[in-house]
């Protein structure tokens, strides 16, 4: 079963996903989310294979060592030591809005397009930009 989780970077040296990331169901209310979101701007919620964020190899992207588990309830650190960051995702990583302009268009979303489940998602991404994360998507792909 794949799972989405709407995942605050809390840091960058080295990479934190933050522990208080979301998992985002129903598929449905998200993809209309996404939509509205890429209206917006193309890059506004980035989506990215989890499984790619591992590198077990400096030319490849993806483990097959290691395993990255999302549900757990801890920050992820990209440290070297179980997870080291690929290549790809350090690519995906750069080209990120930056905060202020994320939190603008955020910010800019219409309530009375969204549903309960998109105002809650809404809400925790403007307070994660807020505290200086930056927001992205992380797709967890079911084993």
């Amino acid at each position: 079963m794949t799972r989405y989780w709407l995942t605050p970077i809390a840091g960058y040296s080295p990479l934190v996903l933050g522990a208080d990331r979301i998992e985002c169901s129903p598929f449905t209310k998200l993809e209309a989310f996404r939509e509205l979101a890429s209206r917006r701007h193309p890059r506004l919620l980035s989506m990215f294979k989890a499984s790619l964020l591992l590198s077990d190899d400096e030319e490849l992207c993806g483990s097959e060592l290691v395993e990255l588990d999302l549900s757990h309830s801890e920050a992820v650190v990209f440290n070297g030591a179980p997870f080291h960051l690929s290549h790809c995702a350090e690519a995906f990583l750069d080209r990120l809005l930056k905060r202020k302009e994320a939190w603008d268009l955020v910010s800019s979303l219409d309530d009375s397009l969204l549903d309960a489940h998109q105002i809650i998602w809404k809400n925790q991404w403007l307070r994660w930009l807020e505290l200086g994360c930056d927001v992205i998507l992380l797709r967890e792909d079911g084993r």
